[in-house]
């Protein structure tokens, strides 16, 4: 700024010395062309270093080491909690690195649409902390995808090393899928009318005492694709359809288990519980008032569940329900 404020302030005193008379410039025009020559070179252009000095990013480095000390001490607690229930209980199968094929397993592939939505969550979570930190937009949104992903993998990692799991390319995809969607949504202004929403409710055979923790409790979960029906309507309909009032299609499953920690499944390992499929209402939570960073913040999370609302169960038969939150 000091430098540019001397540039302008040479530029005034050579334009004021200018404006007086000059009898010697007037006698002789070669010498005013030598002279309007020189005061052209003192006046800053777009390639002068004056204006090539570049715009620092308000990025804190308290905040960076906070966040970073906060997302390892986070991390580990999160393993530790895995390594204490569901490693535990096979600690004596463990094997060597292998892969394996999970698709339409005993949960009927409700953990794997699980797999999507907790990678979002993650993502979700992240950018903003990423932005709270002053990372700029970008940057919030690579490293809140990569951060996410990476989490997951290392459980897909360690999961090749059981012999009761391993590596699963589809939970691969999924967690792929649900790191990046959140931010896909940000670039792709479409995708921002269709979300991934989750409800969870215990499940008789959780109550029953089946199931030790509820991230296995299947059948307690039920997942919805939310559609924001305004955004898809023509623009003479969308005055008379609330912009706050969704569609969705929910997904869950039943009898999942057929007694404490036994799995309803075929001896090739396929699932034969029941598939639960639901159409109902829901609620764009995006659509509620405030726009400052916290607002913003709430409104993606809380977007995240499906509220309770008026639902039809169409399979595996037909229920009515007033307001249905989950199987």
């Amino acid at each position: 700024m000091m430098c540019l404020c001397a540039s302008f302030s040479a530029v005034q005193g050579q334009t004021a010395a200018n404006e007086q008379p000059d009898d010697t410039l007037r006698s002789d025009p070669s010498q005013l062309l030598n002279r309007l020559q020189h005061d052209s070179t003192s006046v800053p252009t777009a390639t002068s270093p004056v204006f090539k000095q570049p715009i620092a990013e308000e990025q804190d480095n308290t905040r960076i080491w906070i966040v970073g000390g906060t997302l390892a001490a986070v991390d580990a607690a999160v393993m530790t909690y895995y390594f204490s229930t569901f490693y535990a209980e096979r600690e004596d199968q463990r094997s060597k690195f292998h892969t394996f094929n999970d698709w339409y397993n005993p949960d009927l592939n409700v953990d794997k649409i699980g797999h999507i939505w907790g990678a979002q969550a993650y993502t979700v979570g992240l950018y903003h902390i990423f932005k709270w930190a002053g990372l700029n937009e970008t940057n919030s949104m690579i490293w809140s995808s990569t951060a996410s992903w990476l989490f997951q993998i290392q459980m897909e990692v360690t999961d090749g090393f059981y012999e009761r799991w391993g590596f699963s390319w589809w939970d691969v995809g999924a967690n792929t899928l649900g790191a990046v969607y959140p931010n896909l949504q940000r670039i792709y202004e479409p995708l921002q009318s269709v979300h991934l929403k989750m409800a969870y409710y215990p499940s008789e055979d959780y109550r029953k005492g089946w199931i030790d923790y509820p991230l296995k409790d299947y059948d307690g979960f039920t997942y919805w694709l939310s559609f924001t029906v305004e955004d898809f309507l023509p623009q003479s309909w969308k005055p008379y359809w609330p912009d706050w009032l969704a569609v969705a299609v929910g997904y869950g499953a039943n009898e999942v288990f057929e007694g404490p920690n036994d799995y309803n499944v075929s001896p090739d390992n396929v699932g034969l519980g029941e598939q639960e499929w639901y159409i109902g209402l829901d609620y764009d939570l995006k659509r509620l008032p405030g726009d400052s960073d916290f607002m913003i913040f709430l409104k993606e999370s809380l977007n995240l569940i499906r509220l309770p609302a008026p639902a039809i169960r169409i399979t595996p038969s037909g229920i009515y329900y007033a307001f249905f939150f989950t199987g």
